[in-house]
């Protein structure tokens, strides 16, 4: 090859290079949000319909998690657990979901295992060589990084099939669901299980499968009625694997209407910071009294004078709230005021409470409160770059879901004096439409900060107001 025929062929291929790449971070639309769900169960979620013409067809808006954890663009077979993965329902689910959605991506989290059952749907499980629960929650955090995670899509039971696992499956069942809402931090995920085929040749199960949505909120049952196998008495067959995703959607879709008639509800959202010892001992057993979830904005805060450190919460009993279902959020490592940190410095601060909650298994945090409430738009632009959904600031407002930043989301401090109690109770009262109030306690109350103390009886009177008048009260995660 000379010289010249040597450039063109270097200069061709760093255009296809190039274009490659670009097409390929076109994929993830930044300006497009995505909505993610996670497929779990065995070979009928995974699919073994025969792969077809129409598995070709492919679009911008639904994409898949491949087993190197990029986003591709989804086609059949979705899933890899085996070499005869086809077609199942994970397609025409996203396609369906996608309807009436405009401006809006679907991201698949394949995960689905052939032939497992469901005692190795759990933490630390072996299944052959891989670990299924395991990975997939693993999966389902790097995904959450591009995306948010709307719900799980779980279809199993074929290898629970007969009288005795049967007995016993319910019970599993419900764990799963725990564990999956726990360890993805989302404790009202929506979960819908699928029936197994009728067509199977004894059925068990199905009655078991349906009893899970009375033992358990935001779940539902898809039918598996008249649809067809591929011969096997146990797979389904491409057009009804379809016909299932379809259903899956509607199931979906209805959970997703219910949750939205109950944002109509007057919303507020419980917040504490500090990690003071009264969150564990005052504030978590009211909480779980009423029924009231609520994030706990965590930091290591600076100790000034010998035998403070009592007077906070260790690393353990943070822990023990977040097994209780309540958020852990971040307040960065040592309270530090974010505007005056250079933008590596703040990266310091924040990723010191994520290494914390990771090395007591607690999930990385999405939400974080600014010390202080003091941030600008830099600390704000860190955050979005580390993966932050949601960051509390001060301003004592309501919090316009439509109108305020995400990483700038407005509160009202919580004391104990005259003027702040009447401030509260207003701010209560007057709540409506569309609006969120957000309320910010410390300690509860607070012995070495007693200018932002809240009493026990003013936080009981708070609770049952909102008790009383049926108001919506979530944590910060799931604003």
């Amino acid at each position: 090859m000379n010289l010249k025929l040597k450039i063109v062929f270097k200069i061709t291929a760093c255009l296809v290079c190039c274009l490659g790449f670009n097409a390929y971070g076109q994929t993830v639309n930044p300006s497009k949000p995505m909505e993610v769900y996670l497929l779990i169960g065995q070979s009928n979620m995974a699919g073994r319909g025969t792969v077809d013409t129409q598995s070709q067809i492919t679009s911008d808006a639904v994409l898949m998690l491949d087993k190197t954890n990029n986003w591709v663009p989804a086609k059949d077979p979705v899933h890899f657990d085996k070499p005869v993965a086809g077609v199942g329902p994970a397609i025409s689910f996203a396609q369906a979901m996608l309807k009436d959605k405009k401006n809006t991506q679907i991201g698949l989290i394949p995960c689905a295992w052939g032939g497992s059952p469901i005692k190795v749907w759990q933490p630390g499980a072996k299944y052959f060589e891989n670990f299924p629960y395991d990975e997939a929650i693993q999966r389902a955090k790097i995904a959450m990084q591009k995306g948010v995670l709307k719900g799980i899509l779980w279809h199993q039971g074929e290898s629970d099939n007969d009288p005795k696992r049967a007995e016993a499956y319910l019970e599993k069942l419900k764990t799963l669901v725990t564990n999956l809402r726990r360890d993805l931090n989302a404790p009202s995920l929506p979960f819908v299980a699928g029936e197994i085929g009728y067509f199977n040749k004894e059925n068990y199960i199905n009655a078991i499968i349906n009893k899970l949505p009375a033992e358990v909120e935001n779940a539902a049952v898809v039918s598996a009625k008249d649809l067809t196998d591929r011969g096997d008495h146990l797979h389904f067959d491409a057009s009804s694997a379809r016909e299932l995703g379809k259903r899956y959607a509607a199931a979906m879709k209805k959970m997703e209407q219910k949750s939205s008639k109950e944002s109509k509800k007057p919303t507020v959202v419980l917040t504490f910071d500090d990690a003071e010892i009264s969150h564990y001992n005052n504030v978590a057993p009211l909480l779980s009294k009423y029924g009231y979830n609520a994030t706990f904005f965590v930091c290591e805060f600076p100790i000034k004078n010998p035998g403070e450190e009592k007077e906070f919460m260790n690393w353990n009993q943070i822990r023990e709230l977040h097994k209780k279902g309540f958020e852990i959020g971040n307040h960065t490592g040592h309270h530090k005021n974010l505007t005056k940190l250079s933008p590596d410095d703040i990266k310091k601060e924040v990723s010191y409470i994520e290494e914390k909650c990771k090395e007591f298994g607690i999930p990385k945090p999405i939400s974080l409160a600014y010390p202080g409430n003091r941030n600008d738009s830099i600390s704000q632009r860190v955050l979005k770059e580390m993966g932050y959904q949601f960051a509390r600031a001060g301003d004592a407002k309501y919090y316009k879901v439509n109108e305020d930043l995400k990483l700038a989301i407005p509160s009202y401090t919580v004391i104990s004096s005259d003027k702040y109690k009447t401030r509260t109770m207003k701010a209560l009262q007057d709540l409506k439409g569309d609006d969120v109030l957000v309320l910010t306690f410390h300690g509860v109350p607070d012995i070495l900060h007693p200018d932002y103390s809240t009493s026990i009886d003013f936080l009981k009177e708070i609770l049952q107001y909102l008790k009383e008048n049926n108001f919506r009260v979530i944590e910060m995660r799931n604003l």
